[in-house]
């Protein structure tokens, strides 16, 4: 469970030293720091299930999603997050793993992503369409289709049975909205393979 340091004070309210009470949980590992002022009780927490908490709001998205969903062969140990507004790269390091945020744009970050349940506990995660289309956001432009059709399958090695199978309707309706070169032309790679041949 995750627990933050005024809740852990008023917890401990009745020890002579609650800051000191609290210090000791901390040294016994009895309760695991998060970051600075958040904490969670239980040692063996899955890292994916701590992702939402450490920074709102925010979904687990870019690589960890596309590893998570097997688009992408490589397994991805960083538990990658959008957040919208920041305007730079937040990174935090705990016993759990490295938990990274990166802005996407505002208008697009309500779209797509979904809440499930992991051992009792809500995760909030991007869908597969949503996860693709943040990831290509955050790269430099790749100009010409075919350079671009090269690296989604060659550079990122994006499975392309599972890219075909995606949802292409989530892609045309988001990718205008990021207003970035690589999502105009995933929008014409999906409507040139999908809606003409």
């Amino acid at each position: 469970m995750i627990i933050t340091s005024e809740e852990l004070l008023f917890e401990n309210r009745n020890y002579k030293d609650p800051k000191h009470r609290v210090f000791n949980m901390s040294q016994k590992g009895e309760i695991i720091s998060l970051k600075r002022g958040l904490y969670e009780t239980d040692a063996n927490a899955p890292g994916i299930v701590l992702a939402n908490s450490l920074l709102g709001p925010s979904y687990l998205s870019f690589e960890y999603a596309l590893s998570y969903y097997s688009l992408i062969p490589e397994r991805v140990t960083v538990y990658t997050s959008a957040t919208f507004g920041k305007r730079k790269t937040i990174e935090f390091t705990n016993d759990f793993g490295t938990f990274q945020y990166r802005d996407v744009p505002q208008q697009v970050y309500p779209y797509f992503y979904m809440r499930w349940m992991i051992e009792n506990r809500p995760v909030l995660i991007a869908s597969k369409e949503k996860a693709l289309c943040d990831t290509l956001y955050t790269l430099s432009p790749i100009r010409g289709i075919a350079d671009f059709r090269e690296y989604l399958f060659d550079g990122m090695r994006l499975d392309e049975e599972e890219f075909a199978a995606l949802d292409m309707g989530k892609i045309i309706k988001i990718a205008p909205l990021y207003h970035k070169t690589n999502l105009d032309q995933l929008l014409k790679l999906v409507e040139r393979k999908y809606l003409y041949e």
